[in-house]
């Protein structure tokens, strides 16, 4: 089982890791009422934020399919993750320290994000240089 080691494997992890952000994102917007619902009251316009991360997630998903967006893109839903586990669990666990729920969605999302914060890091760290970059200086001499 050697096709899942080394940079393939982390071609699959990428790969999986974009494919199930889009399923995410296509339930904020299949679910909007549900997930307006965890927009903190202060934010306002609570549907569009619903809608907006979901949109979000969606593009994520897809600008981390390819190699020209990956490192963006994961840092973008990496960002996105930790939001909402700070926006949105946080104050959860203060109006109600007793309960496990918001508990339990904190470190699940605070796992996640830190999940997708070593993704993005791993892909910007195996990002060959930029093209025009390289261009411009070769250029030059």
């Amino acid at each position: 089982m050697t096709f899942a080691t080394g940079e393939n494997g982390v071609r699959i992890a990428r790969i999986l890791f974009a494919v199930s952000l889009i399923p995410i994102g296509l339930s904020h917007l299949v679910y909007v009422k549900q997930t307006a619902e965890f927009v903190p009251a202060w934010l306002g316009f609570r549907t569009g934020w619903a809608y907006l991360t979901g949109a979000g997630q969606i593009a994520c998903g897809l600008g981390a399919l390819f190699p020209i967006s990956a490192a963006l893109a994961a840092a973008a839903e990496a960002a996105m993750i930790s939001l909402f586990t700070l926006l949105v669990w946080a104050p959860a666990i203060f109006a109600a320290p007793a309960t496990r729920l918001p508990w339990t969605a904190f470190f699940i999302s605070w796992t996640i994000a830190a999940a997708a914060w070593l993704v993005a890091q791993d892909i910007a760290a195996k990002m060959p240089a930029r093209p025009d970059a390289l261009a411009a200086t070769s250029s030059r001499h």
